[in-house]
């Protein structure tokens, strides 16, 4: 079935005008693009949403982790970089209980000092560090994490079990995406940025990674981007977002009942919001879980297909106030993606929750550091593709793709 339906991509493409692509394939999982290093005709205005194709477990019995449930790790955080220039409609419930608020990201009208365009929001730091993923026939979402890296699902790049040959194909970011734009500034404020290498986990591509269903301990995989016309770095232009791991901000106590929640945001473009053409954002706290023996993270969110490989991001601020009377910042200050949406229900009326597979050490990952990179899942996949050779002798994190 799986050999199929990437026989029926491929027939896809063609019809549709696209060349196969060309790539060097390593036994980790890492990927370099050796052919061609944008396929533009993939960029679609319209596109399908990519929605992950494994069934959704049975979650009627997934309960919150209190503290006491959570294996004793480091939670750890890499810093972001600022930029150089340094509904009403909402179901505001889970299953859980766990309320949220989802709404668009986009600022309109004017005011009496200048008038304001709707893609101006998605266009500023640090949204413009998230924006659409367009792969061979559809979409996900994605977020800038290091100076040329996205991170994103698994799912979004082959399906699993699809094996070394089961690749889509046909990665291009373009940040700050804003679909109902004018003008090509407006829908594409800092341009496309095709793929350049790629990892993901062994056990996603081979079928072994542990879970139910849609449900895995490692539905995450990473992109470096390549340099654009001018020979610029996309991180130059847009910053990027820091990344933790090992349950990086969350915290428990008697308040919250013992249970490990943080305070998290939810951005990228499900299909059932605005057709997919526009960022969303949603705010709430998430939880801890195991859900068919894989370690998750669990948000009340009503994303849908199409939001797939979009950040969850702890304290997601745009600027930190200046502090004074003897207040004091928090224990967990930085900015941190601490995983991205993996799946939830496809039913748009239902009561809804998404999930994540955690960023941080777990049994197919289980160092606690992997170089510069930081640990777990998160860690071992950067270190491998960005010690991959650019040119011949030098890496891509010599180059400076990993700063």
């Amino acid at each position: 079935m799986k050999r199929q339906r990437y026989a029926a991509l491929s027939l896809a493409m063609a019809a549709a005008g696209l060349t196969s692509p060309t790539w060097a394939q390593s036994a980790t999982g890492v990927v370099q693009n050796t052919g061609a290093h944008a396929n533009y005709d993939s960029v679609r205005a319209n596109t399908r949403e990519i929605v992950n194709p494994l069934p959704a477990p049975d979650t009627t019995r997934v309960q919150a982790q209190t503290s006491n449930a959570v294996s004793n790790v480091t939670p750890g955080v890499s810093p972001g970089s600022d930029p150089v220039a340094s509904g009403v409609n909402t179901r505001a419930f889970g299953s859980f209980g766990i309320p949220y608020t989802s709404t668009r990201v986009q600022l309109g009208g004017s005011n009496k000092t200048s008038a304001v365009g709707a893609s101006y929001l998605s266009s500023t730091y640090p949204y413009r560090a998230i924006g659409k993923l367009f792969i061979n026939g559809g979409h996900c979402s994605a977020s800038l994490i290091r100076r040329s890296v996205i991170v994103t699902a698994a799912h979004c790049i082959q399906n699993f079990g699809s094996g070394t040959g089961g690749l889509f194909g046909g990665y291009v970011f373009v940040p700050g995406h804003y679909g109902p734009g004018a003008t090509l500034a407006q829908r594409e404020p800092y341009g496309r940025w095709a793929w350049r290498a790629l990892n993901r986990p062994v056990t996603w591509l081979n079928g072994t990674d542990p879970g139910s269903g849609a449900a895995r301990n490692n539905d995450v995989a990473v992109i470096i981007l390549n340099k654009n016309a001018s020979n610029q770095f996309i991180g130059d232009l847009t910053g990027w977002l820091g990344y933790g791991w090992n349950n990086y901000s969350f915290v428990s106590s008697p308040k919250t009942g013992n249970l490990k929640v943080a305070a998290t945001s939810t951005l990228g473009y499900p299909g059932l919001m605005d057709s997919g053409r526009i960022m969303q954002r949603a705010d709430g706290p998430s939880y801890l879980t195991t859900v068919g023996a894989a370690a998750q993270i669990w948000q009340g969110n009503n994303f849908t297909g199409g939001s797939s490989g979009g950040p969850w991001i702890a304290n997601f601020v745009s600027f930190n106030p200046v502090l004074s009377g003897g207040a004091a910042i928090g224990s967990a200050p930085n900015r941190a993606v601490v995983g991205v949406t993996s799946w939830g229900s496809a039913d748009p009326n239902a009561i809804k929750d998404n999930y994540s597979s955690r960023f941080g050490q777990n049994p197919q990952y289980p160092n606690a550091a992997y170089g510069i990179y930081g640990a777990g899942n998160i860690g071992a996949l950067l270190q491998q593709v960005c010690s991959l050779q650019v040119t011949p002798g030098v890496t891509f994190a010599q180059a400076g793709y990993c700063n």
